[in-house]
């Protein structure tokens, strides 16, 4: 009853902003998940195109993303009143997202560099591939956790 009453609650002007933050959230994982899993396989097998593939998803899906979600989110507590209200689940998402700014951007740039020198003839995978592809399982990680805490909304 208690979800009920809080959705009855919202302003319909936060419908939007919502709507904007999960699809944000959703849109990161995905990317991030898109990244991981090429990342990974290029790992092995040292393939360029996979390498941009993990890339490009950070760059292109998971930047944007971040942007999305955050301003959303940021956005929503302003209109519900929440900017200082001490609540786990909101603490727990600006635990992840702060610091997950610079391990995505770090993440990124080793990607790209990895797709460079993956591009080059005779060039192999790189370490920075394989430190890309620990970050972004560790982003992976931190995301689905935040993504548990939205949804469970643990006291």
């Amino acid at each position: 009853m208690g979800i009920l009453a809080q959705a009855l609650g919202r302003p319909d002007s936060a419908d939007f902003w919502l709507f904007l933050h999960i699809l944000g959230g959703m849109t990161i994982v995905g990317a991030l998940t898109l990244s991981l899993s090429s990342l990974a396989v290029a790992w092995r097998n040292g393939s360029a195109p996979l390498t941009r593939l993990g890339f490009r998803a950070l760059l292109w899906a998971a930047i944007p993303a971040y942007l999305v979600l955050r301003v959303s989110s940021q956005v929503l507590l302003d209109k519900e009143g929440l900017e200082d209200a001490e609540l786990a689940w909101i603490d727990i998402g600006f635990m992840v997202t702060d610091p997950g700014l610079l391990i995505l951007i770090a993440a990124t740039v080793l990607g790209g560099l990895a797709a460079r020198r993956a591009a080059e003839p005779g060039g192999g995978p790189a370490i920075g591939a394989r430190i890309a592809t620990g970050l972004v399982a560790l982003l992976l990680v931190a995301y689905l956790v935040a993504v548990w805490a939205m949804t469970t909304k643990p006291a």
